[in-house]
């Protein structure tokens, strides 16, 4: 395994890239947005922009690409959700019956300060949760999906105790954590942990047992690693092989869901040589880094297991143009 002394010290002080941006693949754009908008508190963010040939489909490996894109951003500080809806090539939706037990990116919690009150609006959306909340006042969590079939988890807490420092509840709900459902946490050690140098948080706990039964997950087929990335804290989660199924033969980034996360910087070196190292190991993506001047630079890699990962650079002076501040209008009443 390669290294670079550059990055490792920048490593050690602090400077690494975080988890910026959670993606998901839906089946209309607008409708997610607003929906998670009215129901959940999201705001707005960045307009909403059409993008499509070879450039944009060479980026995350996909044969063409055709797609309108919008982001959304809730209290955490250069964190967004981006949402995509691709023409081309036509994504092909969830599972019915997909859950946690499928392999790759499988669910994200979100800490709302009224859950009562978001659980009404979501009712007026036609939704409903999956279960009844479960746990004590002030700590209770529920299961639901959007629109699309995406798993969420709501919850009054903090998934970890450390994250409320940086949450301001009058800019929205927060995302909490990611769960990522994988075949060897090992190989999730040797990327994320000694590459990429996240924190492994020996002892947290983002579920328990009375979590996974309500998903009709059985507790003991299943081990988990949690690691510190920024604002949002990666759940990853080793099933059974009989128990993790994997993806649909003729799998695209493209289908229906959570299609990948961002790792992102302010710092172009730190982007720079996060990718350096990242390449000297063989991950070193579909194409060399995508750069728009004075606006930002991106790459697509995916980690041993076939997850896709973007690195995304931004200016500092681009970060409303590319959607991580939103607009305070748009929050819902």
């Amino acid at each position: 395994m390669h290294t670079s002394r550059q990055l490792l010290a920048n490593l050690e002080a602090g400077e690494k890239m975080s988890c910026c941006q959670i993606a998901l693949s839906t089946t209309d754009l607008g409708r997610s947005c607003w929906w998670y908008r009215d129901a959940l508190g999201f705001r707005l963010a960045g307009g909403r922009r059409q993008r499509e040939g070879e450039d944009w489909a060479s980026v995350p490996g996909l044969p063409e690409a055709s797609f309108g894109v919008w982001c959304l951003v809730g209290s955490r500080q250069f964190f967004q959700l981006e949402m995509f809806e691709f023409l081309r090539p036509r994504p092909r939706p969830l599972p019915v019956d997909h859950g946690p037990q499928d392999f790759g990116y499988s669910s994200f919690g979100i800490h709302v300060q009224d859950l009562d009150r978001v659980l009404d609006r979501i009712a007026r959306t036609g939704g409903s949760p999956l279960t009844e909340p479960v746990g004590k006042v002030g700590s209770r969590r529920v299961f639901l999906r959007d629109p699309d079939g995406v798993l969420l988890e709501l919850m009054e807490d903090f998934a970890v105790e450390s994250q409320t420092s940086s949450y301001d509840s009058k800019l929205g709900p927060s995302v909490e954590f990611l769960s990522i459902t994988v075949r060897s946490l090992e190989r999730v050690r040797e990327f994320w942990v000694h590459l990429l140098g996240f924190e492994e948080m020996s002892g947290a706990r983002i579920h328990d047992h009375s979590h996974g039964r309500l998903l009709g997950v059985k507790p003991a087929v299943k081990e988990t690693l949690v690691l510190r990335a920024g604002p949002v804290v990666l759940e990853f989660v080793q099933y059974a092989q009989d128990v993790c199924r994997p993806r649909p033969a003729g799998y695209l980034i493209s289908d229906i869901g959570l299609l990948n996360l961002a790792l992102g910087t302010l710092d172009r070196k730190v982007f720079e040589m996060t990718y350096e190292l990242l390449s000297k190991n063989g991950f070193g993506g579909h194409q060399k880094p995508w750069c728009v001047p004075g606006v930002a630079s991106v790459v697509y890699v995916q980690d041993p297991q076939g997850l896709s990962v973007e690195l995304l650079h931004v200016e500092p002076a681009a970060l409303a143009r590319m959607g991580f501040i939103g607009d305070l209008s748009s929050v819902a009443p």
